[in-house]
């Protein structure tokens, strides 16, 4: 029973239910009902559990991921070289009327007979390098042991730690270090022709993906969805054609630069420079590196020489070329990259060293056009 004062008076009050309310016969206020509070409970039991089953999938996810990467990254790269090249399957329909299936099948082939032409042509262009070095390598090891013992001699207080270096050692060392992961880099490399499947059947029905994707989210989430995922095709395409750019022009004019002051294995070291041109900074020292010591091993003489064409085409590189290539596109930080690097590295082997680049700004595209308007920045 509920009293209320009536007339100074205590008096019982009946109770009766109107709607979702408890009202009193002479008090005005109401009081909530039961049935909103078991509501209320319910809802916070069903959050919960909903909280809970997502923990327990995305940890599911993760573990899934984490034992089929080399899975991931083949599907990861077809899906990419899709990206790349439905622009030109679009352009073959659009201009010659050639069906979209068709065009895959053409654009396959001359995927193909490139890759195996270029293939042939390097190395046709550094076999005879390539076999000179393997020939030379215990001369070259034993050279470059003695001349840096001569060298670390000349200071006693490094005596003590030179005498426990074994330069080989240590070079394998780092060497297994960086390609840390080869195994499942192989066999992701072993997927490639699965990968260029993917690649062809993603060209060809890229615009219902696209919209399927679309058609997941709400209706007013879609118009930014869209914009968002365009932008990412768009970053991605725009990326690979300046990094292809920058590789064909970084190795030719490091390896032209190295032929000029005579160093031996100039086509190795400018192909390379190349490959490895895509992993910033570190790509290049580990060449300049390995350059340099070998060059220390076989041609003392010439070892400031290559430092110094490596620093002449870096800064060629950093301040002429990139800057025209990279006018109105993203632009990665390097820090984060690096670190990014790294982390893909250990997970894929040096495939994700690779692959770290362009997922990387694809990432940074959703950093910028996702997470900076919620947090009220709208810079580019």
């Amino acid at each position: 029973m509920i009293y209320c004062l009536v007339n100074g008076k205590k008096e019982e009050v009946r109770i009766i239910i109107v709607r979702q309310y408890l009202v009193g016969y002479s008090c005005t206020q109401t009081i909530p009902i039961q049935e909103n509070m078991m509501e209320k409970s319910n809802t916070e039991f069903w959050l919960k559990v909903k909280l809970i089953l997502f923990g327990i999938f995305s940890i599911a996810a993760l573990l899934l991921l984490y034992y089929s990467l080399s899975i991931v990254a083949v599907v990861l790269i077809g899906i990419g070289i899709g990206v790349l090249i439905a622009p030109i399957l679009s352009f073959a329909r659009r201009k010659f009327k050639i069906p979209r299936a068709l065009s895959a099948l053409i654009c396959f082939v001359v995927i193909v007979i490139i890759i195996g032409g270029a293939s042939f042509l390097i190395w046709y262009l550094v076999s005879d390098q390539v076999e000179s070095l393997s020939e030379r390598a215990p001369e070259i090891s034993a050279n470059l042991n003695s001349r840096l013992s001569s060298l670390f001699m000349r200071y006693p207080w490094l005596q003590a730690q030179l005498e426990a270096l074994n330069v080989g050692a240590t070079a394998q060392g780092l060497v297994a270090h960086f390609f840390k992961g080869l195994q499942t880099s192989f066999t992701t490399i072993g997927g490639l022709l699965f990968a260029l499947i993917i690649s062809l059947y993603t060209a060809v029905s890229l615009n219902d993906y696209f919209a399927a994707v679309v058609r997941a989210f709400p209706q007013n989430r879609r118009m930014k969805v869209t914009s968002v995922l365009s932008r990412c095709a768009t970053t991605l395409r725009l990326w690979f054609r300046t990094q292809m750019i920058d590789m064909l022009i970084l190795g030719f004019m490091t390896a032209i630069g190295l032929w000029i002051v005579g160093v031996d294995y100039w086509i190795v070291w400018g192909l390379l420079t190349a490959i490895f041109g895509i992993i910033p900074y570190l790509g290049t020292l580990l060449v300049v590196g390995c350059a340099s010591l070998i060059t220390l091993a076989s041609e003392p003489s010439l070892v400031l020489w290559v430092i110094a064409v490596f620093v002449v085409v870096q800064q060629i590189e950093g301040n002429i070329i990139l800057p025209m290539l990279m006018k109105d596109q993203v632009e990665l930080p390097e820090v984060p990259l690096l670190i990014f690097i790294l982390l893909l590295g250990s997970w894929l082997g040096i495939v994700g060293v690779f692959l770290a680049p362009p997922f990387f700004a694809i990432m940074k595209v959703l950093y910028v056009e996702l997470y900076l308007p919620r947090v009220g920045d709208e810079t580019r």
